[in-house]
């Protein structure tokens, strides 16, 4: 039996677990905690739920909390409108806008800084507000439209 899962290495039951519930995720649209220990392979999981998802043709874009300034976090995250503050001299989508229906994976989630409740409002809801927005974006796609369009399959 091939692996589906190369990346990954091992063949212990734990392991035949995990690659279960890949599959199983992969196929849903729901968001995901992966949890452990630092360095064992949070993110070859994440990337095997996308290599294997509807969404593997659209970005997998990775935001480690522990590298981005926090002062700048929330431009990097959610984009910022010409004129938010000094030197923005012009529109910038953020990483949520640029994953565009892919998978964002968060590494070191728990280092997010409890003020950040746009990001919470992020993750419940799909509405994002750049930094010097006034209007809410949705990051959901309209699969309705999406389906007139020729974008997405009706049968799914």
């Amino acid at each position: 039996m091939k692996n589906k899962f190369p990346e990954i290495i091992g063949k212990s039951e734990a392991i035949k677990e995990i690659f279960r519930i890949i599959e199983m995720v992969a196929e849903s649209n729901a968001d995901v905690l992966i949890t452990g220990e630092s360095g064992t392979g949070k993110e070859l999981v994440a990337r095997a739920i996308h290599k294997h998802s509807l969404r593997k043709d659209k970005p997998f874009v990775v935001v480690d909390y522990t590298t981005i300034p926090k002062n700048l976090l929330e431009a990097e995250l959610f984009g910022y409108e010409k004129g938010a503050f000094t030197g923005a001299t012009e529109s910038k989508k953020g990483l949520v806008e640029l994953t565009d229906g892919g998978i964002l994976f968060f590494d070191e989630i728990g280092d997010l800084p409890l003020l950040y409740r746009k990001n919470l409002r992020f993750l419940q809801e799909k509405e994002i507000k750049r930094l010097g927005g006034l209007i809410e974006l949705n990051t959901n796609r309209d699969l309705e439209k999406a389906v007139k369009e020729g974008a997405f399959m009706e049968d799914l």
